[in-house]
């Protein structure tokens, strides 16, 4: 079931970029980098502290909506624990608002095959906020994102990067 949701996501993750293609779509993509904690991640039996650094890489396409609120559709690939020589991957599709192209609200699914609790909990509701400022050829994403656990597992992080 696990490999089913993870290739749908993956699917959905190559295939959004070619909605993008008309004249009301605008893109972006780029790298993400940054601080994740897991909350009772010293209690799991792979990592030693609750602290990790994360990696990833993201999608965004938005429709635009009028002058200052469109449509915005995100997928996001990361990869937690690599400090911690710990490969803990999680994909994340999400759907939202984004604000006079700055402010973006999202929520959405979040598939992790890591479980710290160990109960086969692999789906998770995800919520994320942001700001990006444009500089240019590119832009500065800043992003915080929850990701709730009835086990009390739940995850948060910070990430940065760049879109071009």
């Amino acid at each position: 079931m696990l490999k089913n949701i993870l290739l749908c996501i993956l699917a959905m993750c190559f295939a959004a970029p070619a909605f993008a293609e008309e004249s009301d779509w605008k893109t972006r993509n780029g790298v993400r980098f940054g601080y994740s904690y897991l909350h009772k991640g010293d209690q799991t039996d792979k990592l030693s502290r609750p602290h990790m650094f994360i990696l990833g890489f993201e999608l965004q396409q938005t429709l635009r909506g009028g002058e200052w609120l469109d449509i915005l559709f995100v997928e996001n690939f990361s990869v937690s624990g690599l400090d911690q020589s710990v490969f803990a991957p999680s994909a994340s599709l999400l759907i939202g608002f984004e604000f006079a192209e700055q402010l973006q609200l999202a929520v959405g699914a979040n598939v992790a095959p890591f479980d710290p609790g160990g109960d086969d909990n692999y789906v998770h509701l995800v919520t994320a906020i942001g700001y990006t400022a444009d500089v240019g050829r590119f832009s500065l994403p800043f992003h915080v994102t929850y990701i709730p656990d009835v086990k009390s597992f739940w995850r948060c992080a910070a990430t940065t990067g760049v879109n071009w």
